[in-house]
């Protein structure tokens, strides 16, 4: 029997899809399975291109490896599959997982968003450093200049319109976080409406009206987030699409729920000792209770372009993991209400966490000394301006090993690091180390545009004092340092 025969005796005993490939990406042998996957015979494959069915093949690099791959089947229609190879004087190429057209669609849907995210989360995060240099410098501009004047108006307007683009790029980096584990804190339903509402007024069609009414008492659940912006950005986006041309879409936050609305929910006794609720109501077409039964399935849509049939599956997954529930009220060419009944914070922990902050200005120092390392020369030339305003002896450096240097070089007698997280070269985390190695007790507080980082938790659990987000206000930044100081 010769090689190839051979070759094809032993692919057709395999389960998996199987192909064996020349150097000149010629198909030598196939098992069965495989040729059922691209939709053509083994015969007329055999001795052919695997352009074919595998038209950018070129791209893949000779060698052992699980890579994703785009096939092609008889009718032209793309298949994506997840393959292993195996390389020597011929290559042979495993099928782990193939995806059906539609999936294929949802597949590159997802490889997208997620490009899309981590591009957005990226550009924002440019955007706060250079935010952070704005906001710094215009402190400082305040506090060195009269406190009336001609001056004052436009002092004003840039601060207005750095803190706005500061809260847009907030919620990007919000949306575009991946992380699946971010940490719970309390969150205000109120402001995160406000903030959602802001970012996606300019997805709204002029005929369509978005009317919040913020609540007159704040209302905090414990949760991530991030968690919380995709619960209301995905009911807003689908009350949205749900208008033809003109209509309005309501949102409102109720601070409490009767105990027996609570309970016909939940179907038992409420869990936890308060529910508040979510609600979003809008005036379009509505949908049968057909629809309404099968809201929550995994890719189920009743839109013709645009729906993947996920948005709605992870609010409900979502709010389920945050110990809640959902109501669906609905009725065609009436519109709809989403009502999210969610554990409310207590009223008792909320006045706990509201002390200590009432004190306004910033804090002035006592010629403490500071090292600033931020490898952004705007970030770090307004903290070390600013810094010195307040009566710090301050130093800065540009790198990880630039701070190394200079801590060596001041021996290590620095009362305060303010250390950004990330830097080329060594990181913060690497540098935030290598200090404490050389110094137990020094204190450090961290600096980053990303507060879900679970390496802030890190540094924080292994004696970092504090974090603060950029961007920051000096009055902000002053108080921080401060409590770092504290001892």
């Amino acid at each position: 029997m010769n090689p190839a025969h051979l070759a094809q005796t032993i692919l057709e005993g395999l389960p998996e899809p199987h192909c064996v490939l020349s150097r000149d990406c010629t198909c030598l042998a196939l098992n069965s399975a495989f040729s059922r996957l691209v939709g053509a015979q083994v015969e007329a494959l055999i001795g052919k291109a695997v352009e074919r069915f595998w038209p950018d093949v070129e791209k893949y690099r000779w060698e052992t490896r699980e890579c994703p791959a785009e096939f092609r089947n008889a009718e032209g229609e793309p298949l994506v599959v997840k393959l292993a190879t195996f390389a020597g004087e011929t290559l042979l190429v495993r099928v782990l997982a193939s995806f059906s057209q539609d999936q294929t669609t949802k597949v590159f849907h997802a490889q997208r968003m997620e490009t899309l995210g981590l591009l957005a989360g990226g550009v924002a995060h440019d955007f706060n450093n250079i935010l952070t240099g704005i906001l710094g410098h215009l402190a400082y501009l305040q506090n060195v200049l009269p406190a009336s004047g001609d001056h004052t108006e436009s002092l004003m307007a840039i601060e207005e319109g750095a803190v706005r683009a500061s809260s847009l790029t907030q919620q990007i980096l919000r949306f575009s976080r991946l992380e699946q584990t971010e940490p719970s804190t309390r969150v205000d339903l109120g402001e995160m409406v406000s903030r959602v509402c802001l970012l996606v007024k300019g997805t709204i069609p002029s005929g369509i009206r978005l009317h919040f009414s913020p609540p007159s008492r704040t209302v905090e659940v414990l949760a991530s987030e991030a968690y919380i912006s995709q619960v209301i950005i995905n009911l807003v986006v689908n009350a949205r699409d749900a208008i033809r041309s003109e209509g309005t879409i309501e949102v409102a936050i109720e601070r409490t729920c009767s105990s027996d609305e609570v309970s016909r929910l939940f179907g038992t006794e409420p869990a936890a000792p308060r529910y508040g609720a979510l609600v979003v109501r809008d005036s379009g077409e509505g949908m049968s209770d057909e629809v309404r039964r099968r809201l929550f399935e995994p890719y189920f849509t009743t839109k013709k372009e645009g729906g993947t049939g996920l948005g709605l599956t992870t609010v409900f997954s979502i709010v389920k993991s945050l110990g809640g529930a959902i109501e669906v009220s609905s009725q065609p060419g009436v519109g709809t209400e989403f009502r999210i009944v969610l554990p409310v914070v207590e009223d008792s922990l909320l006045a706990e966490d509201s002390g200590g902050e009432s004190e306004s200005g910033p804090v002035p120092g006592q010629g403490e000394r500071i090292l600033v390392v931020d490898d952004e020369y705007a970030v770090r030339n307004v903290l070390g301006l600013s810094l010195t305003h307040l009566g710090y002896s301050v130093d800065t450096a540009a790198s990880g090993l630039d701070a190394m240097d200079k801590f060596g070089e001041a021996e290590g007698r620095y009362d305060l690091v303010i250390l950004d997280l990330l830097m080329p070269g060594l990181s913060g985390e690497e540098v935030f180390n290598r200090l404490r190695r050389l110094r137990p007790d020094l204190r450090v507080l961290i600096v980053s545009g990303f507060s879900s980082e679970q390496v802030v938790t890190r540094i924080l659990a292994h004696g970092g004092r504090d974090f603060i987000q950029k961007p920051f206000s000096i009055d902000v930044l002053s108080r921080k340092v401060r409590g770092c100081l504290r001892d």
